[in-house]
């Protein structure tokens, strides 16, 4: 561990002295070092600690991220990214240790003539760290933007499944619009998430994408649909209107299986004045148990958010599918000069179920972070960390 720690050093040291070598020939290099600790109890009377070290670098057109996190048994997993852009053509590769080989995507982007074509190559560990089984995936995707706001996209998965985390794991473009608020809260004090296709066994044709979306003159269209090995599976419709004056959005939405019955459908109405957001969400599925009829009432929510003073309030409420409250989000942030604070609290039925709290101060180049995450129980996680760019 002690010589683990004197090759970080090193190695920051020698980033600086890489930075002022570039700093001084104007060669547009440019880099960032994090260090991020997080403790984690362990039921009963244990906890873990990890830490994640993160470099990046970038030089005319070429980007390299690495990732390492250790705990207190040792080396727990890596992560190397590295990014070549040529304008027209893009190209990456992306390589997984969980502690040991887990993942290798090699991609290749090109636009041209308003024509977008990508290729993902993914090689996995299906198997596990004790039966480790390698399965090979390709993900083809055509995408083009035509005037009057028409779009189309469509992945084609070999072996891989799970296509629309490529899209962000967004299914229905114009709903995650409509529900940032939602998005937000879920964001809120959270990482990122790792979306990643499945790659199962076998190199056979598994799973098509194809989305059309129109945005024009405020008319919000899109319709997603998902072919399996057997044919069609599922649909996914959108429908709205989009207006300014004040900003009002209404969209509603429906789901088709593969027999085109109807399987859910939705109702947005998204309104802001000024400062003050009001967002209503409410969904139908179809039931459990056959009845007469074919959807039912699945569930509600209620966003708003409104600023006074600096401060930017946010509140969702959910109620199930028996009208019940279901669970309530309040999230408080604000920026008082260099600091950044929010705070994010979580009801449920069965009253408080937990808060998280973070903050970050950033001054000449260097931000420094903190999160914590309490229930009733007591402390579920606390982070601290620091990045410095250059």
């Amino acid at each position: 561990m002690h010589r683990m720690h004197a090759q970080w050093a090193a190695l920051i040291a020698l980033l600086f002295a890489v930075s002022g070598v570039a700093a001084a020939g104007d060669l547009g290099f440019s880099a960032d070092i994090g260090l991020e600790v997080t403790y984690a109890p362990v039921p009963p009377a244990s906890y873990d600690i990890t830490s994640d070290l993160t470099l990046g670098f970038a030089i005319t057109g070429i980007t390299l991220v690495s990732e390492t996190q250790l705990n207190l048994a040792g080396f727990a997993s890596e992560w190397l990214a590295l990014g070549v852009d040529l304008g027209a053509v893009r190209m990456a590769e992306e390589i997984r240790f969980e502690p040991y080989f887990a993942w290798n995507d090699l991609s290749f982007d090109l636009s041209i003539v308003g024509l977008d074509i990508g290729m993902h190559w993914i090689l996995a560990d299906i198997g596990g760290p004790q039966t480790p089984s390698y399965s090979m995936g390709t993900v083809f995707k055509l995408a083009s933007s035509i005037a009057c706001g028409f779009s189309i996209t469509s992945l084609t998965g070999f072996g891989a499944v799970d296509l629309v985390n490529l899209l962000g794991g967004i299914e229905a473009p114009f709903t995650y619009q409509l529900l940032c608020l939602f998005a937000h809260l879920d964001a809120l004090c959270a990482g990122d998430a790792d979306l990643d296709v499945t790659i199962i066994d076998g190199f056979y044709f598994e799973e098509e994408l194809v989305r059309l979306e129109v945005d024009f003159q405020g008319m919000m269209a899109s319709a997603t649909t998902w072919f399996d090995a057997y044919g069609l599976a599922t649909m996914l419709f959108e429908l709205g209107y989009r207006l300014d004056g004040p900003s009002l959005g209404f969209l509603t939405t429906m789901t088709l299986d593969g027999t085109f019955g109807v399987v859910g459908a939705g109702l947005i109405l998204d309104l802001k004045i000024e400062s003050v957001r009001f967002t209503s969400s409410t969904t139908f599925a179809a039931p459990v148990v056959p009845t007469l009829i074919p959807i039912a009432f699945a569930g509600q929510r209620f966003g708003v958010s409104f600023t006074v003073c600096g401060v930017l309030v946010t509140s969702a409420t959910t109620f199930d599918d028996s009208f019940l409250f279901s669970e309530e989000r309040i999230a408080i942030e604000a920026v008082i000069g260099p600091v950044a604070f929010a705070s994010l609290t979580t009801f449920n039925a069965g009253g408080f179920a937990g808060q998280s709290v973070c903050a970050q101060v950033t001054f000449s180049g260097v931000v420094l972070s903190t999160h914590t995450e309490f229930d009733f129980t007591g402390i579920q996680l606390v982070t601290f960390g620091f990045r410095f760019a250059f």
